[in-house]
């Protein structure tokens, strides 16, 4: 079985094509880092910025990767303000900003991991919760971390994704690593299935939901699609109730 974690060259060709041309201009206020341009590596590119609650217990961490075209700066207050409040610490970080190549989506993958490895060896400083990792992005931040967030690293047990694995067609391989093993994941996306006119099709993730159920884990995933018809286009609105939601079940096994 081929692995995405370990060979993303094979699959990276999706993303490259779909995103090359592709940005997307999300509206909102930005939030105001904790902590901003860390680096997390010894390249100009490779810096995160961290948004910590202020509880004295280490906190619940959301590793975030932004969409194609916009930086980690790019994380916005309605969305962000509720996660913090709820005691859950911010990790958004930055890679190649705009895929544009195979090359710098294999390496924005690398990144992920030098990334993750900084994170782990630096919680205490920042009063991390290393046990509660969850790991997510929208859109190109969904690609990026998708070898990660089903590595089965130590301390992952959650995703949260939205506008997932965009393009036209599904490539079969996004479905591998996923296991039996594989950690809750909750997938938002504005449109509904089968939308025309946007690769943020929803059917895209409804196959990872099916993948899910085939292997007899379907209360791990959950995806809700068409928030457009709502008051709340924000895909990443869900987060506070979902982190709530994995704790507690982890607490009760």
């Amino acid at each position: 079985m081929r692995n995405i974690h370990t060979q993303p060259t094979q699959w990276l060709a999706a993303l490259v094509c779909v995103l090359s041309l592709f940005s997307t201009t999300l509206f909102g206020a930005e939030k105001k880092p904790t902590h901003s341009h860390v680096s997390y590596g010894s390249e100009d590119r490779q810096w995160l910025n961290l948004y910590l609650p202020s509880a004295s217990e280490p906190a619940p961490v959301f590793i975030y990767a932004h969409h194609n075209g916009s930086t980690a700066d790019d994380v916005i207050t309605s969305w962000a303000d509720p996660t913090v409040a709820a005691g859950t610490a911010i990790v958004s970080w930055e890679s190649i900003a705009k895929v544009k190549s195979r090359s710098d989506g294999v390496t924005c993958v690398a990144d992920a991991e030098v990334m993750f490895a900084w994170v782990k060896g630096n919680a205490a400083k920042y009063n991390l919760d290393v046990n509660n990792i969850f790991i997510g992005g929208q859109s190109r931040g969904s690609f990026v971390s998708w070898g990660l967030a089903y590595s089965q690293k130590a301390g992952i047990v959650g995703i949260y994704m939205g506008q997932a694995l965009p393009g036209n067609t599904f490539d079969d391989r996004f479905l591998e690593p996923i296991t039996v093993k594989a950690p809750p994941i909750f997938l938002a996306y504005r449109k509904e299935p089968g939308v025309v006119g946007d690769i943020h099709d929803p059917e895209n993730g409804l196959r990872v939901v099916d993948r899910y159920k085939k292997l007899g884990i379907g209360d791990r995933a959950e995806l809700v699609h068409s928030l457009n018809d709502t008051g709340n286009n924000q895909v990443i609105q869900f987060l506070p109730k979902f982190v709530e939601s994995v704790i507690d079940v982890k607490q009760t096994e």
